[in-house]
């Protein structure tokens, strides 16, 4: 299926003696065999369904690159999540590779941080070819076709999980015939919200000489660089967990000679995932907030064009219902509720909530107050500044090093933090303010 999404008309590199056109398949962070985390609890059936997403999503790259009939296909690292391969899945990965060899589509994939090559079993062998990159040194091979040379592919792979050269310089254009494109799992540009795995600059990858860089690690879509030559993340081919919200996919491109070149996304994904807030504000009973809920998970339904959704909601508002909303099994019951509502839910829709609702008393009121309760809200306030949350941390350490749990205070970052106080506020008011 593809999506309007992400599509750039981009100028050629340079002039040549190319041939017509050189598409194909960019890809990366397939990460397949993932685990999903982060549920508070989850159906049996949705966890394997989750589980199996990333390998569905490999598969819906193997289909669209057949029904294309691309040239190449290029995976910029990150194959598999980790170390603990399960072999069915290796099985299966390697029949999708089969399928593209079957269609003469050559594969060529360069290992990342979280699959490096030391990582990687000998035990199978793949078809005929893939080229897997190797660690040492830019190994460059060409892609051939009715005898002519299209492109050559150059890249190279992670030896171990913890790269931190700059590996784009080891890049550097041959006099060869056809497009260069250069692929890479990298940090370019320090992004924050990634390790800083194999460092550089865009300037780095421009003076290498290469056409198009298909770049891995980042697993958000984002183009650096529009021409000369393309730089471009296409992202990760299947969202994981709610930080990994919306469209998820690969890259076609189409490189021409004398015409711009085109990327096009498509989304590759079989689950998606959404987080948004619902006001419950005037809310008196249980069901006028399932109806809040159902109106926005229908229109959440209708942007996942068809796909499976993993909804994360968040209740908001001062309501009468806020009280019952807090008490245990409640949000069981009004899960099922809502799921019951919404037509074909059941198949194609999980629901997680986090419950930020307060009681409907008037908070500026008791702000005002002179009492105990107004002291409580404006300690509670003073403790959610980064003055505060030191000051809470440093008096829950010995709440946790009795048990050597003090490195998971640690962990919590300021907004878990604040989100902790907020909840302490809740229920601490809800017990004191007296609610007829």
């Amino acid at each position: 299926m593809v999506l309007p999404g992400l599509s750039l008309n981009l100028p050629p590199s340079r002039p040549g003696t190319y041939l017509t056109t050189f598409r194909f398949i960019h890809c990366s962070d397939l990460h397949i065999d993932s685990p999903f985390r982060g549920f508070s609890a989850i159906h049996l059936e949705w966890a394997q369904r989750l589980r199996e997403a990333t390998l569905k999503s490999f598969l819906n790259i193997v289909d669209l690159a057949v029904r294309e009939q691309v040239d190449a296909v290029i995976i910029a690292g990150d194959v598999f999540d980790g170390e603990d391969k399960s072999l069915p899945t290796q099985f299966k990965f390697r029949n999708g590779l089969q399928t593209l060899a079957d269609h003469a589509i050559p594969v060529f994939i360069a290992h990342g941080n979280h699959d490096p090559l030391n990582s990687w079993s000998t035990t199978l062998a793949w078809p005929e070819g893939v080229t897997v990159f190797p660690a040492a040194r830019v190994h460059s091979v060409p892609v051939e076709k009715n005898g002519r040379t299209l492109a050559h592919i150059y890249g190279t792979s992670f030896p171990e999980p913890d790269v931190f050269d700059n590996l784009a310089l080891k890049f550097e254009r041959r006099q060869e015939a056809g497009f260069a494109v250069g692929v890479l799992h990298a940090n370019v540009g320090g992004n924050p919200n990634h390790d800083p795995y194999a460092p550089c600059a865009v300037e780095d990858l421009v003076a290498r000489g290469m056409d198009y860089w298909a770049l891995g690690h980042i697993h958000l879509r984002e183009v650096l660089r529009e021409s000369h030559p393309a730089i471009v993340y296409c992202g990760n081919s299947q969202g994981r967990h709610f930080k990994e919200s919306g469209p998820r996919g690969c890259c076609l491109v189409t490189l021409r000679e004398d015409a711009d070149p085109e990327i096009r996304f498509v989304a590759t994904d079989v689950l998606r995932f959404a987080e948004a807030a619902v006001d419950v504000s005037g809310c008196a009973t249980l069901d006028a907030v399932v109806g809040e809920i159902v109106g926005q998970c229908q229109q959440l339904l209708s942007q996942a064009e068809g796909r499976s959704l993993v909804v994360r909601q968040t209740l908001t508002g001062r309501t009468e219902a806020h009280s019952l909303l807090m008490k245990g099994g409640t949000m069981d019951g009004v899960r099922d509720e809502a799921l019951r509502k919404i037509p074909d839910a059941t198949a194609g829709l999980w629901l997680e909530f986090r419950l930020h609702t307060r009681g409907a008393y008037d908070i500026d009121a008791l702000k005002q107050g002179q009492d105990f309760i107004a002291d409580l809200i404006a300690l509670y306030n003073r403790q959610a500044d980064q003055a505060g949350l030191l000051e809470c941390r440093e008096a829950l350490k010995p709440l946790v090093q009795a048990w050597e749990g003090s490195h998971l205070l640690a962990e919590f970052s300021d907004g878990e933090l604040r989100e902790i106080l907020l909840q302490a506020s809740n229920l601490t008011l809800d017990m004191l303010v007296n609610r007829d």
